[in-house]
């Protein structure tokens, strides 16, 4: 593999990052100043001869770790070329900010990295934004039952294209991870070392089928090993990327309530696994049930929360998605047209490729004429994957066909 210059830039900002004194107060500095228009033009700027740092008129803090930066760029292009050496060595490719297949949820959010480390299917970022993502996280020495109702949860959403996120530690994580890939295979492992390092060792042969199967996404650089300080910013990650969070077990100083705070943080519905009251690792998920997180005990709600977050996708970034506006036409026949409605079901049944958006979105609409559905029903009913029909309920909500109300959809006039 080689990389581009583009992509050699994204390199060196991660070795400024991981080598230097100059921090995200730094770079959001020199933005703010309009120094760099990218985070790839520190690449440029360090081409600037010391004598010029005092014109950039930083703040002293920044001037000082500019110049400790400057005084040591040999330092960080040795640390560039180890990383592209073993990115090469390891077919790591390098998603940024300014690529199209960067993740839009964090888009939506603040402090999200600006470079990502991936090994595997690259095509499941975009994927999460337009078919949703839900993290699953728990106890690393979960119980039989937590364990039980992960693989059946993530096993039911992979089969609706549902992408699984979480951090492939042991017990919950590895549960999600193993459901999915026996399933869809859409799953995302975030790690807190680099994509090329397999944290816990004991879960080397999972790691390899995510590479093969799913996706390995990483903040830190090729080579870096998983150091304890950085999992909480993994776990940032783990809530970014996902439309909702799912807690399984957690005890009352459980790593995974870091997850929930930062997707609670971010907007996000949190859902937690309901336990025994007397059982000492269920204490962290029975505090956020205390707090107000939502009740996990069917999928239905985890499913209307990611639809809903693909809705506000498609409305922030419609450009991202892949299906076209049918321009608020109403295509839904009246009684007389019953004949034009069979003939389409007709069609469907014998050539669903052969049909249209616009008439899948009036064979919705008219199965919506009798009585409000979920998802399911209509899944059941048409016979497509929830993908398809949450892409096809998106359309008809943007029209203002269609409204979601107590999580069933309704046509706007009966």
């Amino acid at each position: 593999m080689d990389y581009k210059d583009g992509e050699m830039r994204d390199f060196y900002y991660t070795a400024v990052l991981m080598n230097t004194q100059v921090d995200y107060r730094v770079i959001r500095e020199l933005f703010e100043r309009g120094d760099i228009e990218t985070h790839r033009d520190l690449y440029g700027l360090a081409k600037m001869p010391s004598s010029k740092i005092k014109e950039l008129l930083l703040s002293p803090q920044s001037e000082r770790k500019v110049r400790d930066w400057m005084e040591s760029k040999g330092k960080v292009e040795a640390a560039c070329g180890e990383y592209m050496q073993l990115g090469r060595q390891y077919g790591i490719k390098v998603v940024s900010s300014l690529n199209r297949i960067y993740p839009v949820n964090f888009r939506l959010q603040t402090g999200m990295p600006k470079v990502l480390y991936c090994r595997g299917r690259t095509e499941l970022l975009n994927q999460c934004s337009n078919q949703g993502s839900v993290a699953v996280v728990g106890s690393r020495n979960a119980s039989g039952y937590a364990l039980y109702a992960t693989e059946r949860f993530s096993s039911e959403f992979s089969s609706k294209g549902i992408t699984i996120v979480s951090g492939m530690a042991l017990g919950v994580d590895r549960k999600a991870h193993e459901a999915a890939l026996q399933g869809s295979g859409n799953t995302i492992a975030i790690l807190a070392g680099g994509p090329d390092n397999v944290y816990p060792p004991e879960n080397a042969e999972l790691y390899k089928q995510i590479v093969s199967k799913g996706l390995v996404i990483s903040e830190m650089p090729p080579g870096q090993q998983p150091l304890r300080q950085y999992f909480p910013s993994r776990n940032r990650l783990i809530a970014g990327l996902s439309d909702c969070t799912l807690v399984m077990e957690a005890g009352a100083y459980s790593g995974t309530l870091h997850t929930a705070s930062f997707a609670a943080v971010q907007g996000k519905e949190v859902f937690v696994l309901p336990n025994n009251i007397y059982f000492a690792n269920a204490e962290g998920g029975l505090k956020l049930l205390e707090d107000g997180c939502c009740v996990l005990y069917s999928s239905d709600n985890v499913i209307d929360s990611v639809s809903q977050a693909i809705v506000r996708r498609r409305l922030e970034y419609p450009d991202l998605m892949e299906s076209e506006e049918s321009g608020g036409k109403r295509t839904v026949p009246e009684a007389s047209n019953r004949e034009k409605l069979d003939i389409i079901r007709l069609k469907a049944d014998k050539n669903p490729d052969d049909v249209s958006d616009e008439e899948w979105e009036a064979l919705i609409e008219d199965e919506l004429t009798v009585k409000s559905l979920d998802i399911d029903s209509l899944c059941n009913s048409l016979c497509l994957p929830f993908y398809r029909i949450t892409d096809l309920l998106i359309r008809l909500q943007m029209s203002g066909r269609v409204v979601l109300e107590n999580g069933k959809y309704a046509l706007t006039f009966r």
